[in-house]
Formats: structure tokens, C-alpha cells, sequence
């Protein structure tokens, strides 16, 4: 699944990551951390793209009451807020649709289905 959109030269749609793990979580069964926030793009390789505003949304995930948000590793340096604002959330960066899903997912019962979905097909070793 990929959505395509481009604006302020970044490329993709901010929610497909969200989008790719509710579909996965619903399939499989696994539910999803719902003291986890997250936005960014996915490509249709499963690589987390960066995206517009990740400032606003991590500030928005802080006022919500989110203690973790995922953002992309290409926006890490794009979030500008205060250091008390900072203080209060944990921000996460990632690379790809596997980091989404560990750091997302609720496993705890689920470790067999957890390695066929990360090393099923040859990809490298997750950490349990």
C-alpha cells in the first residue's frame, strides 16, 4: 500500500504508517500501544519517508497526553520545541515499516507470529 502526495518537496501521505499498522493489527490480530503516536510515510518497500509538520504533531501528540511518538529518522532534526515540551514524550525515530511494528504493536503472547512477520522472508533478526 503506498499513498503518493508531494508538497514542500516531501514526498507522501504523513498517515500511511499509522494506516499500514492498523491493517496489519487488525489482520493478525495484535493490538496496537495506545500510548503510541506516530506519522510518517511509507514507500512501497516498507521505508518510513519523512513528512511535512512533524513539529506540530509531535507538540499535538505532547497536549494529547501521548508518551511515545514514532516519527521518521529523516525528521529528526526537523522537530523545533521547547525543552520542557521535550521532557514530556518520547520520540522515536525510524527507518522502516518492521521498526513501526515493534515499537507499536502490543506482542506480549505473540512472539511465534512476531519472527514469521520479521524474519519470514529472510529479513534480518528482529530483537524479541
Amino acid at each position: 500500500m503506498q499513498f503518493l502526495q508531494t508538497y514542500e518537496g516531501v514526498e507522501g501521505d504523513s498517515a500511511s504508517i499509522a494506516v499500514a499498522t492498523a491493517i496489519i493489527s487488525a489482520l493478525k490480530d495484535i493490538p496496537i500501544k495506545q500510548e503510541v503516536a506516530m506519522t510518517g510515510s511509507l514507500s512501497v518497500r516498507g521505508e518510513v519517508l519523512p513528512v511535512g509538520g512533524v513539529s506540530s504533531k509531535v507538540e499535538a501528540a505532547i497536549e494529547a497526553g501521548i508518551k511515545i511518538v514514532l516519527v521518521p529518522k529523516a525528521n529528526l532534526q526537523d522537530i523545533v520545541l521547547s525543552k520542557e515540551k521535550l521532557e514530556k514524550i518520547v520520540i522515536i525515530p525510524v527507518t522502516s515499516i518492521e521498526e513501526v511494528l515493534e515499537h507499536a504493536l502490543e506482542w506480549n503472547g505473540k512472539s511465534k507470529l512476531k519472527e514469521k512477520i520479521f524474519n519470514g522472508n529472510g529479513k534480518k533478526k528482529m530483537k524479541s
